[in-house]
């Protein structure tokens, strides 16, 4: 289907504007409400520490510890962490803070002028940095129009528009989700295909600057979609002549290539040089939790598009069509078909290698795709192209599918944000029992995977839902040959011996147990118990229960119960018990480790540690 003559683009144009007063209605549909919390608080934390607070490194952690009580950001400031060298490091990347900064400005420009706390997180900055992402969907909602009409007619263009945006979870993270990288990585991913175009029907030099900007920005948001280069460097190449036409085209252009290299570095240095000032060099990997990572050898594609928890095709049935498309476009525009099935595949491993495939944190579904959009409505468009050549009929059927696949999109989208579609344990019972309701039927929550707790202090349900058994005891009455000195008669029982930690052992023996080994199921509870005594003279700091797991020598989801003896309390073995439920292991190899960790160096005692698992009743 060839374009539309100049001036017949005006459908396409008020489509695009409607879509927009809807995204933008939808967003304020409810105020901001706490907008800059959780992930995306830390991908804001750069702005506040360094140009309010001047406290980049997080030195005094008195104002943030404020900010978080007064406005709830966060239950764990899990958004920054303590580098092997002693230094507090921010998780993640800088690249959402650059992007929200004209706004983070204007809004502390407006909040001392309002009357409002000039702190970065009241109400001026939430309504700031929302609308931001607001005109940040309009820009990409632009690019994107410019793209699909420079390869279909207008009304095309407009269908595209429709099916992009209300048919797939791109309306949930232009409106709820705008403040998260995928609405901003949209719109620059469009700007780049844009000026990918333009550069290759004249290689100006401001479109290599452009497109070295955007490349570099894109990777400074999310690293892994640095692989976006892929879609320039690709361009029209689909065998060797066109192979061999690039490399010559690249040759009489290699002082732009440079250039553009050179300002891909130039947006990445801000980041490099904040890891050398923090962390003593220049590459670091920030992701510091050992439960999560990028599994480059097991990707979950699979679960990533199919399964009911997360799966893309299941949430999004429109995606179908996209990797349909994909045939039709090799047929019809091969010069096409190479960068964007490379770009997509390379990208579709990296995001569902991630251990955390369904990218918790409460998303409709695979929030991670919605970047490729972008050029996933190529092959679409070039799909439907070639239905309208078919007889009206089948051409009918098809378009049928796609209303049927739009209204379902909106109306989960709808169901999601009244908390009747969940964000991260659907199962696929709980699917067919929600499907088209407007409510939960009563019984239906029980189907859905178990809630995750994010408190330290968890609380296990009664204990009659769970079969019970001991995995671990330890009572240390018998001395081990192998560390006689460390067994001491006990003093309120001479018959029996109990163990003691000093400064020359500071870790109680314990349990080390490969989760296969406790459970056959999704999680189990874990409850740890022992019995410790301190002395009267000891004035140290107090021993704790530890509860952790631990995947290739690092631990993650750590817990500890402090010992103490209450006020007036007389002196004597006292038990401390801890409930644990088991994290979302990132390998069933991973190992719960439970001891007890002595903190101070004056001897105390402890006996009777014992670890019981509760397995769910099926």
């Amino acid at each position: 289907m060839l374009k539309d003559k100049a001036g017949q683009k005006g459908i396409s144009l008020i489509v695009m504007l409607a879509l927009f007063v809807v995204i933008a209605v939808l967003r304020f549909v409810y105020p901001p409400d706490n907008v800059l919390s959780w992930d995306v608080f830390g991908y804001y934390l750069y702005l506040p520490s360094k140009f309010i607070y001047h406290d980049l490194d997080l030195v005094n952690q008195a104002w943030l510890n404020e900010l978080i009580q007064k406005y709830h950001s966060t239950e764990t400031l899990y958004q920054a962490f303590v580098a092997p060298n002693g230094q507090w490091v921010m998780k993640y990347s800088m690249g959402m803070a650059i992007m929200y900064m004209p706004f983070f400005f204007i809004s502390h420009l407006l909040a001392g002028v309002l009357g409002f706390p000039a702190d970065g997180l009241s109400l001026p900055y939430q309504y700031g940095i929302a609308i931001g992402g607001l005109i940040y969907t309009l820009i990409g909602l632009y690019f994107f129009r410019k793209i699909v009409l420079n390869y279909f007619d207008d009304r095309l263009s407009a269908i595209l528009l429709i099916l992009v945006v209300l048919g797939t979870n791109y309306i949930n993270q232009s409106t709820a989700g705008n403040l998260a990288p995928h609405n901003f990585l949209f719109t620059l991913i469009a700007a780049l295909v844009w000026f990918t175009i333009k550069w290759h029907e004249k290689q100006k030099w401001i479109y290599m600057i452009i497109l070295g900007l955007l490349i570099g920005m894109i990777t400074l948001i999310r690293p892994t979609e640095g692989i976006c280069f892929v879609i320039p460097v690709l361009w029209g190449v689909f065998n060797k002549k066109t192979f061999i036409n690039k490399i010559k085209l690249v040759k009489a252009n290699k002082l732009q290539l440079l250039f553009g290299i050179v300002c891909i570095i130039i947006v990445l240095f801000p980041q490099f040089y904040y890891w050398k000032r923090q962390t003593g060099s220049y590459f670091f990997y920030s992701y510091s939790n050992p439960g999560e990572g990028l599994d480059f050898l097991k990707p979950h594609i699979i679960n990533f598009l199919f399964s009911f928890r997360k799966g893309w095709l299941v949430y999004t049935p429109l995606a179908i069509f996209f990797l349909l498309g994909f045939i039709t476009l090799y047929k019809k525009k091969r010069d096409l078909f190479y960068p964007i099935a490379i770009y997509f595949i390379l990208n579709l491993y990296l995001i569902s290698s991630w251990s955390c495939w369904w990218y918790a944190g409460g998303c409709y579904s695979q929030r991670a795709v919605v970047s490729s959009y972008v050029v996933l409505a190529l092959p679409l468009g070039f799909f439907i192209s070639r239905i309208n050549e078919l007889k009206f009929y089948k051409k009918s059927l098809v378009y049928l599918l796609f209303f049927g696949f739009l209204t379902l999109n909106v109306f989960q989208f709808w169901q999601f944000h009244k908390d009747i579609l969940k964000g991260y344990n659907m199962t696929g019972r709980y699917y067919c029992a929600i499907f088209g309701k407007t409510k939960i039927p009563e019984g239906a929550e029980n189907l859905l995977l178990v809630t995750r707790s994010f408190s330290y202090n968890e609380t296990m349900p009664p204990p009659e839902n769970f079969n019970k058994k001991i995995i671990g005891e330890f009572n240390f009455t018998s001395p081990d040959v192998s560390k006689p000195e460390r067994y001491v008669k006990d003093i309120f029982d001479t018959a029996n011996y109990c163990f003691v930690l000093d400064s020359s052992c500071i870790y109680s023996p314990g349990l080390d147990m490969k989760y296969k080994n406790i459970t056959g199921e999704y999680y189990a509870w874990i409850r740890a118990s022992v019995e410790i005594f301190i002395p009267e003279t000891y004035n140290e700091i107090y021993p704790a229960l530890v509860v952790t797991f631990d995947h290739k020598g690092k631990g993650y989801k750590y817990a500890t119960k402090d010992f103490k003896y209450d006020l007036g309390e007389e002196r004597g073995w006292k038990k401390i018990s801890i409930d644990y439920q088991t994290p979302e292991v990132r390998d069933v190899n991973d190992c719960l480790k439970v001891y007890v960790w002595h903190r101070g160096n004056k001897p105390v005692y402890i006996k009777n540690l014992k670890v019981e698992a509760y397995d769910p009743k099926i």
